[in-house]
């Protein structure tokens, strides 16, 4: 089975909307980046109704932007560098991303550079809507469209992928 898809810097950027809380390390902290936000929401109102000397705000407000920016804006930030680091690699600008599913192994094509993945290393794999999320050991992760599939189809890459991890 065979999945092809164009990289482009908005595919890449959709990226950061997607899937942004599948770990429990990112729940963990986006639980923490919310409650350093809301304790710099505390001081906020706090230096403003009893008040407070310059320090007060300038925490209040760190507090605030480093816990907006964590939740928020971070991924697209990371997104975006990530895209031009690869862009600036591979000499283009949109690139083919080739997922082949093989009998024994998982081949990863972008552009030029080839990765060969074990079936014994996913993790997990997480369907949303048309996107399918594989999640492998030592923090790799990457996505497949459903309607990507040049040879073959999910079905039957879904039927293979289970069969391969027991």
């Amino acid at each position: 089975m065979k999945n092809e898809h164009k990289i482009t810097k908005m595919l890449m950027m959709s990226w950061a909307r997607e899937f942004c809380l599948v770990r429990a390390s990112d729940i963990i902290l986006a639980i923490l980046w919310s409650i350093v936000g809301f304790c710099g929401l505390i001081l906020l109102l706090t230096n403003t109704i009893v008040g407070g000397d310059m320090l007060d705000w300038l925490l209040a407000f760190l507090f605030l932007f480093l816990s907006a920016y964590k939740l928020f804006f971070g991924r697209f930030v990371y997104i975006s560098k990530r895209y031009k680091m690869f862009a600036k690699t591979y000499g283009v600008d949109e690139w083919l991303r080739t997922i082949e599913f093989l009998e024994g192994e998982i081949v990863l094509t972008d552009h030029t550079t080839v990765n060969r993945l074990q079936y014994h290393n996913i993790k997990k794999v997480i369907e949303k809507g048309n996107v399918v999320l594989i999640l492998m050991n030592d923090n790799i992760a990457f996505r497949l469209y459903k309607n990507a599939f040049v040879d073959g189809s999910w079905e039957e890459c879904k039927e293979l992928l289970t069969s391969k991890r027991k």
